[in-house]
């Protein structure tokens, strides 16, 4: 079975349009540096379905150095109700550092110590995109994850610690894998569900799958100028079920952080 993205997508910005046609006045602001490309793609995907929902998105695209100060010059912007920052940063800013610089109460891609630390509460106010994109995919699909063992590969602090925290909150048997890790392929044997974010295309390949599974494949790459994922359903088997790539969490996510947006505006 194939788990698309794009139903679920438009779902929930049909949802985004309805609280802003009740006069929610929303304003995002991005920033991207200027050697960040595929920060800034994922931007102007996000500001084409806000166009569409009537939330206004500005893209800034800047010189690295200047991250910080214009993080610090939104915060103190009434008007902005969002603020969302491109990963990975130049050289000499972290992620500890804009996550503390971050007004929480801006913070639509919940990275702030504070949005983050609420998800190992219990607490999901808000949730990185990411992850919550993922999460709604397999909900939207009937896939059930009370009880499953759930390998997520991926150790990011954007989406495997966040996205181990709200498995955990759903009540599954969790496994965090990486790049250090030796036994991925017994661990991958013993799973139920398979969280990838590895960033290699083919990493992992339906004939090496045993027993049923399902793989949300969260990786993007590009090969040959087509955008593919980390997994590669290289035979027939109707023992899976799989989010594609492109079509898949990657398009809910950009949706989810606009759904983030309006729960942000309705509470300021």
């Amino acid at each position: 079975m194939i788990m698309d993205g794009r139903v679920l997508s438009k779902k929930i910005l049909e949802e985004v349009r309805s609280n802003v046609s009740k006069g929610l006045k929303i304003r995002i602001e991005a920033i991207a540096y200027e050697e960040d490309k595929e920060s800034i793609v994922y931007f102007n995907s996000i500001k084409r379905n806000a166009e569409k929902v009537g939330i206004s998105f500005n893209l800034r695209i800047i010189e690295g150095e200047k991250i910080m100060e214009t993080v610090e010059s939104l915060n103190g912007d009434d008007s902005v109700n969002g603020i969302i920052v491109g990963r990975p940063f130049p050289k000499g800013v972290t992620n500890e550092m804009v996550s503390l610089s971050l007004d929480p109460d801006k913070d639509i891609d919940c990275v702030t110590s504070q949005n983050l630390g609420l998800l190992n509460f219990g607490v999901e106010r808000l949730a990185p995109a990411t992850p919550k994109g993922a999460l709604d995919l397999l909900e939207y699909h009937g896939v059930e994850i009370r009880g499953r063992n759930v390998l997520v590969i991926n150790r990011s602090v954007t989406v495997g610690r966040p996205l181990s925290a709200m498995l955990l909150n759903r009540d599954a048997t969790v496994t965090i894998a990486h790049s250090k890790t030796s036994n991925i392929k017994s661990l991958i044997d013993e799973s139920d569900i398979i969280f990838l974010a590895v960033g290699k295309p083919g990493y992992l390949k339906s004939s090496s799958l045993k027993g049923h599974k399902t793989i949300v494949d969260i990786g993007i790459n590009v090969v040959e100028g087509k955008v593919v994922g980390d997994f590669e359903p290289d035979v027939e088997n109707n023992d899976f079920a799989y989010t594609p790539v492109p079509g898949g969490v990657g398009t809910v996510t950009s949706a989810e952080i606009l759904r983030n947006a309006v729960s942000i505006a309705q509470n300021q």
